[in-house]
């Protein structure tokens, strides 16, 4: 019986690091050489036997692009704490976008911008997923559709 709980637990745990390996964002990187290290292994990964093998090719030219733009942002500032703010988000939102697209979780993607709330002069970064960015801008396009469509008297019908 003993043996049986031990062996319970141990496969948890190794469930457990399996989904936490499968889920870990692959793109995170602080400074210009963590990030041309993670890009290697990415890379890599992307070829046909690797983790991220079965991407199609626009994703591929998508991950790519995102890694170059990244590249570029490494080149001007190395170390992501000494970049300016626009760039620190910038280096955000491409790499969310590009950690959605390896881990195929687009609606999940966080997306920060930097804006001025109303009833206020002072800017916020306010962070939301692509999925709640598109239910409101679908929510909103509804609402005016719904809103735009004179009734029937005021048609002359």
């Amino acid at each position: 019986m003993k043996m049986q709980s031990i062996a319970v637990v141990l496969l948890s745990v190794i469930a457990q690091c399996a989904f936490a390996a499968k889920t870990e964002p692959p793109l995170r990187a602080a400074n210009k050489m963590e990030f041309e290290t993670v890009t290697r292994q990415i890379r890599a990964e992307m070829q046909p036997e690797g983790r991220f093998g079965k991407l199609n090719e626009h994703e591929r030219e998508g991950v790519d692009g995102g890694l170059k733009e990244m590249s570029g942002l490494f080149d001007r500032t190395p170390e992501v704490a000494n970049m300016s703010d626009a760039d620190k988000r910038a280096m955000f939102n491409i790499q969310e976008a590009v950690n959605a697209t390896l881990l195929r979780n687009d609606g999940d993607r966080l997306i920060c911008k930097r804006e001025m709330r109303s009833g206020t002069h002072f800017p916020s970064t306010t962070c939301r997923t692509a999925r709640e960015i598109e239910s409101d801008r679908r929510g909103a396009q509804d609402w005016a559709q719904r809103n735009m469509q004179l009734p029937n008297d005021l048609r002359g019908n």
